[in-house]
C-alpha cells in the first residue's frame, strides 16, 4: 500500500461509530495491491458466471434486506460471534480482511441482498459499537442471466466466501446441505436452467465449491454428498456405513435385522475393507476365546469415492479378501512345524463370510452379500447381482489405489 500505515488499517469503532471515506480509500488500496490478485474467488474469474464484483462502497447499515438464509446453521454459533466481538473490542476492526459482501439487484440502495456479513453486521450493531454504516463489496448481475441463476450464485457465494478468510462464523454441515438442496430444487423447478442437477458428479462439484479448502475433512464432505444425493434419488441410494449412534445407516442395526448375530457356534466380526490386518488379529482373538465357534467376517466398504462406484465397491471387497488371505498364508507358512495342525485348525474356523450392500442402483440394500465357497462369488439371496472374489472380475483394473487416483 502506498502511504497507509498499520495503525490506519485498524479502526477503533468504540471511539467512532462510523466508517469514513478515508477507511474506504484504504480498502480500495488493499484491493489494488493484494485482494485483486490473491482472491479471484471473491473479485475475479473464479466467481460464478451470473454475478460480478462491482465496487467497494460505504452504505447505511440498514440498506440490506433480510438475513443470509443460506447460513441458517451458522446463526446458532454464538461462541464464535462472541469471540469475534471481543477481538474487535480489544484489537480494533481490521480493514486488512475483505469486507462484507452485498448484492445489488437494481441501481441505488433498494433491493440489496446480503451475500456474507450477517455475523459482522450483527456484532457492529451491538454496544459498544452501534456502527451506523458498513464498508461493503458490492456485486451485480452479469448481463443475460436470469433471476434464478443469480440467486443460485448468491447462495453459493454466501458459503464459499466464508471459507476463504477470517473473521467469519464457521460453515456448518447444515449450511451446506440446505444450500445444495435448494440448488437442486431450483434445478428441478427451472427445468435445468439454474441450480444443480441431482447427480453425484454435480452435487460433488457444488459441495466442493461451497466448502472451499480445508473446512471439512474429506470423509465429512463425502457423507454430505451422499446424504444430499440420497434425498433426491431414493431408488439409487449410496450408503456410507457407520456405527455411530446418530448414523442413518448403522452397521449393528443392519446385522441384527439380517440375523447376523452371535450364537454359541458362530461369532460375527464386521470390519472396514481397509483394516484387514486388524481384522485378522481380532478374528484370531475371538477364535481363541471361543474354541468351538466359527468366526465370520463381514466387510463394509466405508464411504465410496470415484467415477465408477460399482467397480470401486467390488475392488474394495476383493482387496480385503486378497490381503486377508495373504496374511493367513504368511502366518501359516511361518508357524513351527509342530504347530501347523493347531494353526490350520484355528484358521479353518475363521471365514470371510460376506459384505454389506452399499449401492441402491445395484444392490438389495436390506440383504447382505454372502461369499459362496463353492463358486467363489459374492451373492445376495433372491438377487441376480454377483461378483467374483478375485480382482480379475474388473477388466484392466488391478490396483485399487491406481484406480482411485484415476477417479
Amino acid at each position: 500500500m502506498s502511504n497507509t500505515t498499520i495503525e490506519e488499517v485498524v479502526v477503533d469503532l468504540t471511539m467512532n461509530n462510523e466508517f469514513t471515506e478515508a477507511h474506504l480509500k484504504i480498502t480500495r488500496e488493499i484491493y489494488d495491491n493484494h485482494w485483486k490478485k490473491f482472491y479471484p474467488e471473491l473479485y475475479g474469474d473464479k466467481l460464478p458466471d451470473a454475478i460480478e464484483f462491482e465496487k467497494f462502497d460505504i452504505l447505511p447499515a440498514a440498506s440490506v434486506t433480510g438475513n443470509q438464509s443460506h447460513r441458517v446453521g451458522a446463526r446458532s454459533v454464538r461462541t464464535k460471534l462472541l469471540e469475534i466481538k471481543q477481538n474487535i473490542e480489544r484489537n480494533g476492526f481490521k480493514l486488512k480482511y475483505p469486507p462484507i459482501s452485498w448484492f445489488r439487484w437494481h441501481d441505488g440502495v433498494d433491493g440489496i441482498e446480503c451475500i456474507t456479513g450477517d455475523t459482522r453486521g450483527e456484532i457492529l450493531s451491538l454496544p459498544p459499537f452501534q456502527t451506523t454504516n458498513r464498508i461493503v463489496a458490492l456485486y451485480k448481475r452479469r448481463p443475460g442471466f436470469t433471476d434464478e441463476q443469480v440467486q443460485d450464485s448468491i447462495e453459493s457465494c454466501g458459503l464459499r466466501f466464508n471459507a476463504i478468510h477470517d473473521p467469519a462464523a464457521p460453515l456448518s454441515t447444515f449450511d451446506v446441505k440446505r444450500t445444495v438442496t435448494n440448488a437442486i430444487q431450483r434445478y428441478l423447478d427451472t427445468d435445468g436452467k439454474a441450480g444443480v442437477a441431482p447427480t453425484l458428479d454435480a452435487i460433488t462439484s457444488r459441495v466442493d465449491y461451497v466448502c472451499g479448502e480445508g473446512i471439512f475433512q474429506p470423509a465429512t464432505k463425502l457423507n454430505l454428498i451422499y446424504e444430499i444425493y440420497n434425498n433426491f434419488n431414493p431408488h439409487d441410494v449410496v450408503i456410507s456405513w457407520s456405527d455411530v449412534a446418530t448414523a442413518k445407516y448403522r452397521i449393528s442395526s443392519f446385522m441384527t435385522r439380517s440375523k447376523l448375530v452371535d450364537t454359541d457356534k458362530v461369532k460375527y466380526l464386521w470390519t472396514s475393507f481397509e483394516l484387514y490386518s486388524k481384522a485378522f488379529t481380532r478374528a484370531c482373538k475371538i477364535a481363541a476365546e471361543y474354541p468351538n465357534a466359527e468366526v465370520r467376517i463381514i466387510i463394509h466398504t466405508g464411504t465410496l469415492k470415484g467415477y465408477d462406484l460399482s467397480s470401486v465397491y467390488k475392488l474394495r471387497v476383493q482387496k480385503f479378501v486378497s490381503e486377508f488371505e495373504n496374511i493367513v498364508h504368511v502366518v501359516g507358512a511361518a508357524a513351527d512345524k509342530d504347530a501347523t495342525d493347531l494353526v490350520g485348525a484355528t484358521f479353518s474356523r475363521i471365514k470371510i463370510y460376506g459384505a454389506l450392500p452399499t449401492l441402491g442402483a445395484n444392490h438389495d440394500l436390506e440383504t447382505p452379500f454372502i461369499l459362496s465357497e463353492r463358486t467363489g462369488k459374492f451373492y445376495q439371496k433372491g438377487a441376480d447381482y454377483t461378483f467374483d472374489v478375485s480382482e480379475d472380475d474388473v477388466s484392466e483394473v488391478t490396483d485399487l489405489e491406481e484406480f482411485m487416483e484415476a477417479a
